[in-house]
């Protein structure tokens, strides 16, 4: 499992942050909560939740490790989604 990954902001958007570590970018979707810390950073430790499937595989990252806590506890929820979490809402108003 991964716990982090610290690198370079290559670009950044409110649902994504792309983050170079060693010759890799790796995509990582963020929550606007995330998006807000990291937009003025050049360099970022995300901390991470990977998620797979057979038929996908994502990065979901987080500016706190109680962030990630949260979202984990609130996807153990069989009606709440990843995406519905990351895309919409911030994670510290749940």
């Amino acid at each position: 499992m991964y716990d982090y990954i610290k690198g370079n902001i290559s670009e950044i958007s409110p649902t994504e942050v792309i983050v170079e570590c060693c010759g890799i970018g790796y995509s990582i979707m963020i929550s606007l909560q995330t998006y807000d810390i990291l937009k003025a950073c050049s360099e970022a430790k995300i901390f991470i939740y990977h998620y797979i499937r057979e038929d996908d595989e994502q990065f979901y990252g987080f500016a706190t490790k109680d962030e990630r806590e949260l979202f984990k506890l609130l996807i153990s929820v069989s009606v709440v989604t990843h995406t519905m979490l990351v895309n919409g809402n911030h994670l510290s108003s749940i």
